[in-house]
């Protein structure tokens, strides 16, 4: 076996019903010469025993491992342990951790030199989380910022906050575990999704929120519009996606004004409706892209 694509049951069970999974196998095969099978992350399990590690799928124990394995849902552990017996993970299981961290995330790019919103994360004792509203607004020097759960994706748990009691409520729901980050108006309710795959920029789209929603996300009923990306755009992409060395990345960029753009996420499992929605490109074939090119290099 060439590679495995990972996606969670829920999603198998959606690609089985459409016939989605026989035509990625089939296109991989015909197209490229790979043996390439689609499998659910939910149908493994791990042992440890006697000083021995074993991998399991539906029941048995695997003795032969593909060489590639894409994950297409979080899951630190088998992603882990595909990586201690010597399988290509993609993308890797660090990668994947600093990406899913928000506040790891502005910490890299702006190690970097990568522009990212100006973002605040307040250090308290572990028991004891104090915060101040009026300490935030002095840092944004307005009382109009986001607050962002540290974890979070999709656009859920991201809040506009206008005022104390707003704030307050956000901070206590999340426990104290969230950044805060400056409002950017002229990107209000829009962003440029770009995908980044294997070190390429492969195109991008505008993401456009629901009336009245200040976030872009698809997930929060956010819809794609076709983008003419520029060099800068693409630029300011591929450097995000080196930085977290991520194989599969889109970077989420906001608009600045006069020309001018910053990075306000970097996600190591982006989904393809936003490209899918604006040109030719599949997700699936430009997985099989991938795979196809990793192959030639390990």
């Amino acid at each position: 076996m060439d590679a495995w694509i990972i996606y969670p049951k829920s999603t198998i069970e959606k690609k089985t019903k459409s016939g989605q999974i026989d035509r990625t196998k089939k296109y991989a095969k015909d197209n490229f010469n790979l043996d390439v099978d689609v499998v659910s992350s939910h149908d493994f399990y791990i042992s440890c025993e006697e000083g021995k590690i074993k991998l399991y799928y539906q029941e048995k124990e695997i003795t032969n491992l593909p060489k590639i394995a894409i994950f297409r849902k979080y899951d630190i552990y088998l992603a882990r342990q595909l990586e201690l017996m010597g399988v290509k993970v993609m993308n890797s299981t660090q990668a994947m951790i600093d990406a899913r961290n928000k506040m790891k995330t502005y910490q890299v790019l702006a190690n970097k030199g990568i522009s990212t919103p100006k973002t605040l994360y307040i250090v308290s004792g572990i028991k004891k989380k104090v915060f101040y509203y009026d300490q935030v607004c002095k840092f944004f020097n307005s009382s109009k910022f986001i607050i962002k759960y540290t974890y979070g994706s999709q656009g859920k748990n991201v809040h506009l906050i206008t005022c104390e009691e707003e704030f307050n409520e956000a901070v206590k729901k999340y426990e104290g575990i969230c950044i805060f980050q400056e409002y950017i108006e002229s990107s209000y309710g829009m962003d440029i999704r770009c995908y980044v795959i294997g070190g390429k920029f492969v195109g991008a789209a505008i993401r456009k929120g629901a009336d009245g929603d200040f976030r872009s996300n698809l997930a929060q009923g956010g819809h794609p519009i076709k983008f003419d990306y520029n060099g800068k755009v693409a630029k300011m992409a591929v450097e995000a996606a080196k930085a977290f060395n991520l194989d599969i990345c889109g970077v989420d960029i906001l608009f600045k004004g006069n020309d001018e753009y910053t990075v306000c996420e970097v996600n190591a499992l982006p989904g393809f409706k936003s490209l899918e929605g604006t040109t030719d490109k599949r997700g699936s074939i430009v997985l099989l892209e991938l795979i196809n090119d990793t192959l030639k290099e390990i």
